[in-house]
């Protein structure tokens, strides 16, 4: 549920943001006369990532209409408020429209979000006519989109009505291991330990049984309210048995140094055929080489699997902000 609908109503400015990417600053009042479509995500939410080709589809195949996309880059933590770290993700994931960086969620909170992503139409008048929160409804979304341009006295008269031919379907497998957080502030505990004040360090011992959705720790790991972090250079790990198409992890460093994470698949290297984009191979296994705090993609199949994925490091600053799965 959204916290207040503003459907109908003035839609509100934009304010507090510490700028603007691929465009000059731009204004609601000044983009009057415009259907105005804004996707308001954040870098390391994996659901935010799967709808940024539908995004990218829409920019381009409306660009020239009465239409402006612009995705309003909101953080759901600390790292994600640095201007550059937005930068670099917006070249990372290839955008080409407008990104206004709002790092201190004052607009989002203008227009009443509680969810990543969120997009909300509005009309060429300045009114909000559609919101929605989430993945999905891709169909009915570009029909909000060309019911306003007809509005304007300027349809898009020769769009390919077969969706199927441009549109990448998207959605969760049934059963699939929800986003999982590290940090105290919205963890639900570990298989073999709670969650503890920030800052409290403690010794975890492996278990050796797991159950699914629960994540496992090893070593020395202080929590954190954003996340929880490996305390000494001997080797430590996170062990998850998840359920998912594809697995991802939020991590980082403090340093731009990069830091090792070896990445085992039921206690062996990752086959290539099961591996997301950030995983490298060398002669002693998989791993990733965490060197900015983002989402990294490690598991990649292409139909739901159960597997357990062990996330082991030396450093002893890495930190695990979450797990998102697809």
């Amino acid at each position: 549920m959204l916290a207040e609908s503003l459907t109908g109503k003035s839609a509100p400015e934009f304010s507090g943001l510490r700028g603007w990417l691929n465009a000059s600053p731009m204004t609601i009042t000044g983009l009057k006369g415009k259907v105005v479509f804004l996707d308001f995500w954040t870098y390391s939410c994996v659901n935010c990532v799967r709808s940024l080709p539908h995004m990218k589809m829409l920019y381009t195949e409306y660009t020239g209409e009465p239409f402006v996309l612009i995705g309003v880059h909101t953080p759901e933590f600390e790292f994600e408020k640095l201007p550059e770290n937005v930068a670099s993700a917006v070249r990372r994931f290839g955008i080409g429209y407008p990104v206004a960086i709002d790092s201190e969620n004052i607009t989002w909170r203008l227009y009443g979000n509680q969810y990543w992503p969120r997009q909300t139409l509005i009309d060429s008048k300045g009114t909000v006519r559609w919101e929605h929160a989430g993945e999905g409804d891709y169909d009915k979304m570009e029909d909000r989109i060309r019911d306003l341009l007809k509005e304007t006295g300027r349809p898009s008269g020769n769009k390919d009505n077969d969706r199927s031919n441009r549109l990448e379907k998207f959605g969760f497998m049934p059963n699939t291991t929800p986003e999982i957080y590290a940090g105290s502030l919205r963890s639900q505990g570990f298989g073999n330990g709670h969650v503890y004040p920030s800052g409290s360090r403690a010794r975890y011992v492996d278990p050796g049984k797991h159950s699914r959705d629960i994540p496992y720790l090893n070593g020395d790991w202080t929590q954190f309210p954003e996340y929880i972090m490996h305390e000494t250079s001997e080797s430590g790990y996170i062990l998850l048995k998840f359920g998912a198409r594809n697995a991802n992890a939020v991590m980082g460093v403090p340093d731009v140094k990069p830091v090792r994470v070896d990445v085992e698949l039921d206690g062996k290297a990752i086959e290539k055929g099961k591996a997301g984009a950030d995983v490298q191979w060398d002669s002693t296994g998989s791993f990733v080489l965490v060197a900015e705090n983002r989402l990294y993609d490690i598991v990649r199949t292409k139909a739901f699997e159960t597997h357990e994925l062990k996330l082991i490091t030396k450093a002893d600053d890495l930190r695990l902000y979450t797990y998102t799965f697809g």
